[in-house]
């Protein structure tokens, strides 16, 4: 019997925050082109979070939502750890989604990285590395594995889907592959199909992958498509003592914007799971 789990809440269609932030000065023209994207789907609260290392970028990013977007930015100032500042933030204002351009924090034997940065967040963070650039998702790679909390992000990829008219690919793979493995991974993937199908979501199933190197599966699935957004939890199959995981793989090296959604708590037994 696998646990159930907790859902993350909605994101309202028609009154959302969304809260942007940066590390640094240098993600200028990602972030604009983020705000701006962002703007023209969802209504509701804009915010910036302002540190001393973005500040610089403050007055462009207000003046360029405002020339392209007709919308307001709300600043909101804080200073502390980046990533747990971030985090609290996004917390304190019960914002819907937080989009993050900053460098790749790497873990080490113990873990960390960036899934535990991801961790401190109760909603999606789409996340951008400094070599990542913002497009309009015309496709979004969802990646699902062999744990049943990979589903939890069934009702935010398909809300994600549909404000950008995306088509949503769906790619069960591990790199275990013993019988209860594939099980699994067949049954999330079509649970995953049949909900983006239920939702009006346009949506495919890619084949199932078992045994495999996860990096490399996932990257050559991102190669066959165009404007790519991938969607993952931040604890996946394919971690292990002393080996990158591949979420942090794809936070490290992925060209486009990632949707990083953190493992919430199991809360009772028998659920569906999303």
């Amino acid at each position: 019997m696998r646990f159930g789990v907790k859902l993350q809440l909605p994101m309202e269609e028609t009154l959302t925050k969304i809260l942007f932030t940066s590390d640094s000065t240098q993600h200028q023209k990602t972030l604009g082109d983020a705000m701006v994207s962002v703007a023209r789907r969802f209504k509701g609260d804009l915010l910036w979070l302002e540190t001393a290392a973005n500040a610089e970028l403050t007055n462009a990013l207000v003046d360029d939502l405002k020339k392209r977007a007709y919308r307001e930015l709300t600043i909101v100032k804080k200073s502390g750890d980046f990533w747990s500042v971030a985090a609290k933030t996004s917390k304190e204002f019960k914002v819907e989604m937080t989009v993050i351009a900053a460098a790749s924090k790497s873990g080490s034997m113990l873990g960390g990285g960036m899934a535990g940065c991801v961790s401190k967040f109760e909603t999606p963070v789409i996340y951008l590395n400094p070599e990542a650039g913002w497009v309009d998702p015309k496709n979004i790679l969802m990646l699902l594995d062999s744990t049943s909390e990979s589903r939890q992000k069934f009702y935010r990829v398909s809300k994600l889907a549909k404000a950008f008219f995306a088509k949503v690919h769906v790619f069960a793979l591990s790199n275990k592959k013993d019988n209860e493995t594939v099980r699994y991974l067949n049954a999330y993937s079509t649970q995953a199909f049949n909900y983006m199908a239920k939702h009006g979501v346009m949506v495919s199933e890619l084949e199932v992958a078992a045994g495999v190197d996860m990096k490399e599966a996932i990257f050559s699935a991102m190669s066959t498509l165009n404007d790519c957004w991938v969607a993952s939890m931040n604890e996946t199959d394919g971690s292990g003592f002393m080996k990158t995981s591949p979420f942090q793989h794809l936070c490290n090296e992925s060209k486009g914007p990632l949707m990083a959604c953190a493992v919430q708590e199991v809360v009772g037994m028998g659920g569906s799971g999303y």
